[in-house]
Protein backbone atom coordinates (compact mmCIF):
# COMPACT_ATOMS: atom_id res chain seq x y z
CA UNK A 1 0.00 0.00 0.00
CA UNK A 2 1.13 3.48 -0.27
CA UNK A 3 1.47 6.59 2.28
CA UNK A 4 -2.03 7.32 2.04
CA UNK A 5 -3.45 3.78 1.96
CA UNK A 6 -2.58 2.41 4.33
CA UNK A 7 -4.34 4.43 6.47
CA UNK A 8 -7.37 2.82 5.81
CA UNK A 9 -6.66 -0.67 5.42
CA UNK A 10 -9.00 -1.72 8.03
CA UNK A 11 -11.83 -0.03 5.85
CA UNK A 12 -11.11 -0.88 2.39
CA UNK A 13 -12.63 -4.20 1.71
CA UNK A 14 -16.69 -2.09 3.10
CA UNK A 15 -15.90 -0.03 -0.03
CA UNK A 16 -17.69 -0.54 -3.56
CA UNK A 17 -15.80 -0.89 -6.93
CA UNK A 18 -16.13 2.30 -7.84
CA UNK A 19 -15.49 3.61 -4.35
CA UNK A 20 -11.99 1.73 -4.28
CA UNK A 21 -11.13 3.26 -7.49
CA UNK A 22 -11.25 6.67 -6.66
CA UNK A 23 -9.83 6.21 -3.82
CA UNK A 24 -6.56 4.16 -5.66
CA UNK A 25 -6.74 7.26 -7.74
CA UNK A 26 -5.83 9.46 -5.11
CA UNK A 27 -3.33 7.23 -3.67
CA UNK A 28 -1.43 6.77 -6.66
CA UNK A 29 -1.73 10.72 -7.71
CA UNK A 30 -0.94 12.54 -4.53
CA UNK A 31 0.30 15.56 -5.81
CA UNK A 32 -2.15 16.11 -7.87
CA UNK A 33 -5.60 15.05 -5.70
CA UNK A 34 -4.92 17.62 -3.55
CA UNK A 35 -5.44 20.50 -5.30
CA UNK A 36 -8.54 19.00 -6.55
CA UNK A 37 -12.16 19.87 -5.45
CA UNK A 38 -14.57 17.07 -4.88
CA UNK A 39 -16.34 17.79 -8.13
CA UNK A 40 -12.89 17.25 -9.67
CA UNK A 41 -11.83 14.04 -8.32
CA UNK A 42 -15.18 12.73 -9.17
CA UNK A 43 -15.02 13.76 -12.67
CA UNK A 44 -11.59 12.87 -13.06
CA UNK A 45 -12.69 9.39 -11.53
CA UNK A 46 -16.08 9.09 -13.79
CA UNK A 47 -18.35 8.75 -10.60
CA UNK A 48 -20.70 11.54 -8.47
CA UNK A 49 -19.38 13.58 -5.83
CA UNK A 50 -22.16 11.84 -3.55
CA UNK A 51 -19.29 8.75 -4.34
CA UNK A 52 -16.54 10.84 -2.97
CA UNK A 53 -18.36 11.58 -0.04
CA UNK A 54 -19.41 8.03 1.05
CA UNK A 55 -16.27 6.38 0.16
CA UNK A 56 -15.01 9.17 3.17
CA UNK A 57 -17.48 8.11 5.28
CA UNK A 58 -16.62 4.87 4.93
CA UNK A 59 -13.01 5.30 5.40
CA UNK A 60 -14.07 6.48 8.92
CA UNK A 61 -13.82 10.79 7.88
CA UNK A 62 -16.55 13.05 8.66
CA UNK A 63 -16.51 13.91 5.10
CA UNK A 64 -14.26 14.90 2.26
CA UNK A 65 -13.05 17.79 3.47
CA UNK A 66 -11.24 15.96 6.78
CA UNK A 67 -9.37 13.79 3.55
CA UNK A 68 -8.11 16.47 1.96
CA UNK A 69 -6.36 17.55 5.06
CA UNK A 70 -4.94 14.43 5.51
CA UNK A 71 -3.66 14.56 2.27
CA UNK A 72 -2.08 17.77 3.36
CA UNK A 73 -0.27 16.57 6.46
CA UNK A 74 1.30 13.91 4.63
CA UNK A 75 2.57 16.84 1.93
CA UNK A 76 3.70 18.29 5.37
CA UNK A 77 5.26 15.03 6.39
CA UNK A 78 7.23 15.27 3.69
CA UNK A 79 8.49 18.61 3.97
CA UNK A 80 9.91 17.83 7.42
CA UNK A 81 11.49 14.39 5.99
CA UNK A 82 13.92 17.03 4.24
CA UNK A 83 15.03 18.86 7.55
CA UNK A 84 17.59 17.43 9.98
CA UNK A 85 16.70 14.33 11.32
CA UNK A 86 18.11 15.20 14.67
CA UNK A 87 16.04 18.38 14.77
CA UNK A 88 13.20 16.38 13.83
CA UNK A 89 13.62 13.63 16.28
CA UNK A 90 13.94 16.57 19.02
CA UNK A 91 10.78 18.54 17.89
CA UNK A 92 8.96 15.28 17.53
CA UNK A 93 9.95 14.17 21.37
CA UNK A 94 9.16 17.17 22.80
CA UNK A 95 5.63 17.36 21.48
CA UNK A 96 5.35 13.48 22.50
CA UNK A 97 6.12 13.97 26.19
CA UNK A 98 3.47 16.38 26.42
CA UNK A 99 0.78 14.08 25.92
CA UNK A 100 1.99 11.85 28.52
CA UNK A 101 -0.97 10.92 31.32
CA UNK A 102 1.19 10.56 34.17
CA UNK A 103 -2.14 8.69 35.82
CA UNK A 104 -1.92 6.15 33.50
CA UNK A 105 1.67 5.07 34.52
CA UNK A 106 0.07 5.23 38.41
CA UNK A 107 -2.65 3.07 37.51
CA UNK A 108 -0.30 0.26 35.67
CA UNK A 109 1.90 0.31 37.61
CA UNK A 110 -0.06 -0.65 40.81
CA UNK A 111 -1.69 -3.20 38.27
CA UNK A 112 1.50 -4.64 37.64
CA UNK A 113 2.14 -4.80 41.63
CA UNK A 114 -0.60 -6.49 41.87
CA UNK A 115 -1.22 -8.90 39.10
CA UNK A 116 -0.29 -12.89 40.16
CA UNK A 117 1.46 -12.83 36.39
CA UNK A 118 2.56 -10.32 33.14
CA UNK A 119 1.65 -11.56 29.91
CA UNK A 120 3.70 -9.44 27.31
CA UNK A 121 2.49 -9.55 23.54
CA UNK A 122 4.42 -7.91 20.61
CA UNK A 123 4.52 -8.79 16.99
CA UNK A 124 7.13 -7.87 14.13
CA UNK A 125 9.09 -5.04 15.17
CA UNK A 126 7.44 -4.38 18.75
CA UNK A 127 8.29 -8.32 19.44
CA UNK A 128 12.21 -7.09 20.67
CA UNK A 129 10.26 -4.12 23.03
CA UNK A 130 7.62 -6.97 24.28
CA UNK A 131 10.82 -9.13 25.26
CA UNK A 132 13.11 -6.25 26.84
CA UNK A 133 9.59 -5.27 28.79
CA UNK A 134 9.32 -9.05 30.41
CA UNK A 135 12.91 -8.71 30.60
CA UNK A 136 12.73 -6.01 32.94
CA UNK A 137 9.86 -7.34 35.19
CA UNK A 138 11.78 -11.25 35.40
CA UNK A 139 14.63 -8.97 37.07
CA UNK A 140 12.01 -8.25 40.49
CA UNK A 141 10.85 -11.74 40.41
CA UNK A 142 7.36 -10.98 39.32
CA UNK A 143 5.83 -13.88 36.88
CA UNK A 144 5.99 -12.82 33.48
CA UNK A 145 6.58 -14.06 30.07
CA UNK A 146 6.14 -12.45 26.70
CA UNK A 147 4.53 -14.20 23.75
CA UNK A 148 5.01 -13.19 19.67
CA UNK A 149 3.82 -16.03 18.27
CA UNK A 150 0.77 -15.99 16.10
CA UNK A 151 -0.92 -19.26 16.90
CA UNK A 152 -0.31 -18.73 20.38
CA UNK A 153 -1.33 -15.11 20.59
CA UNK A 154 -4.69 -16.58 19.40
CA UNK A 155 -4.64 -19.40 21.86
CA UNK A 156 -4.17 -16.41 24.54
CA UNK A 157 -7.76 -15.63 25.46
CA UNK A 158 -7.77 -19.78 26.53
CA UNK A 159 -4.14 -19.12 28.74
CA UNK A 160 -5.43 -16.08 30.89
CA UNK A 161 -7.24 -15.87 34.39
CA UNK A 162 -8.69 -13.02 36.53
CA UNK A 163 -5.22 -12.50 38.03
CA UNK A 164 -3.23 -12.17 34.68
CA UNK A 165 -2.43 -8.35 33.50
CA UNK A 166 -1.94 -8.77 29.44
CA UNK A 167 0.47 -6.22 27.97
CA UNK A 168 0.09 -5.80 24.20
CA UNK A 169 2.83 -3.18 22.62
CA UNK A 170 2.23 -1.65 19.46
CA UNK A 171 3.61 1.05 17.33
CA UNK A 172 0.53 2.24 15.46
CA UNK A 173 -1.88 0.34 17.67
CA UNK A 174 -3.98 -1.55 14.06
CA UNK A 175 -1.83 -4.74 14.05
CA UNK A 176 -4.68 -7.27 13.32
CA UNK A 177 -3.30 -9.85 15.20
CA UNK A 178 -3.15 -8.31 18.07
CA UNK A 179 -5.98 -6.19 17.52
CA UNK A 180 -8.22 -9.82 17.60
CA UNK A 181 -6.54 -11.03 20.65
CA UNK A 182 -7.37 -7.89 22.40
CA UNK A 183 -11.38 -7.97 21.20
CA UNK A 184 -11.48 -11.63 22.56
CA UNK A 185 -9.89 -10.68 26.53
CA UNK A 186 -12.63 -8.09 25.78
CA UNK A 187 -15.24 -10.35 26.76
CA UNK A 188 -13.16 -11.88 29.40
CA UNK A 189 -12.78 -10.69 33.18
CA UNK A 190 -9.08 -10.24 33.00
CA UNK A 191 -6.62 -7.00 33.19
CA UNK A 192 -5.37 -5.36 29.80
CA UNK A 193 -3.10 -2.22 28.69
CA UNK A 194 -1.53 -1.52 25.49
CA UNK A 195 1.58 0.04 24.98
CA UNK A 196 1.21 2.49 21.75
CA UNK A 197 2.41 5.12 19.72
CA UNK A 198 -0.84 6.85 19.55
CA UNK A 199 -4.08 7.40 22.24
CA UNK A 200 -6.41 7.10 19.38
CA UNK A 201 -6.25 3.34 17.62
CA UNK A 202 -8.28 0.72 17.09
CA UNK A 203 -5.91 -1.79 20.09
CA UNK A 204 -6.31 1.63 22.20
CA UNK A 205 -10.13 1.55 22.54
CA UNK A 206 -10.17 -2.36 23.49
CA UNK A 207 -8.13 -2.18 25.97
CA UNK A 208 -8.84 -1.25 29.99
CA UNK A 209 -5.71 1.24 29.72
CA UNK A 210 -3.79 2.42 26.98
CA UNK A 211 -0.69 4.58 27.80
CA UNK A 212 0.81 6.50 24.69
CA UNK A 213 3.21 8.92 23.39
CA UNK A 214 1.29 10.49 20.02
CA UNK A 215 3.97 10.43 17.75
CA UNK A 216 3.13 11.50 14.25
CA UNK A 217 3.25 8.27 12.22
CA UNK A 218 6.36 8.95 9.13
CA UNK A 219 6.99 7.07 6.15
CA UNK A 220 10.27 7.90 3.69
CA UNK A 221 11.09 6.26 0.27
CA UNK A 222 8.18 3.67 1.28
CA UNK A 223 9.76 2.50 4.73
CA UNK A 224 7.58 2.97 8.27
CA UNK A 225 10.30 5.56 9.93
CA UNK A 226 7.81 6.19 12.93
CA UNK A 227 10.09 5.91 16.08
CA UNK A 228 9.84 3.65 18.28
CA UNK A 229 12.41 4.65 20.72
CA UNK A 230 9.04 6.08 22.44
CA UNK A 231 7.74 3.10 23.48
CA UNK A 232 10.55 2.27 25.31
CA UNK A 233 10.95 5.42 27.32
CA UNK A 234 7.28 4.49 27.98
CA UNK A 235 8.13 1.26 29.07
CA UNK A 236 11.07 2.46 31.03
CA UNK A 237 8.72 5.61 32.96
CA UNK A 238 6.29 2.26 33.95
CA UNK A 239 8.79 0.19 35.35
CA UNK A 240 10.38 2.96 37.12
CA UNK A 241 6.82 3.88 39.06
CA UNK A 242 6.79 0.10 39.50
CA UNK A 243 9.89 0.20 41.34
CA UNK A 244 8.56 2.82 43.68
CA UNK A 245 5.16 1.30 44.15
CA UNK A 246 7.25 -1.43 45.51
CA UNK A 247 8.54 -4.46 43.80
CA UNK A 248 7.80 -8.12 44.96
CA UNK A 249 9.62 -9.46 47.03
Amino acid sequence: MGKFLDQFGNHIADLTSTEKRALYYIDQNLDEAKKLSLTEIAKVNNVSTTTIVRMSHKLGLEGFSELKYILKTIENQQFMLKDNPVERYKSEFMSAFETIHIGELEKLSERIKNAKRVIVVGVGLSKMLAEYFSMLLMQTNKQTQYTYESHMIDLLPNMVDSNDLVFFISSSGETQTVIKAAEKLSFKIVETAAITNTSDSALGKLVKTNLSMTVERVKYAGYDITARSTLMLLIDLLFEYYLKRGIDK
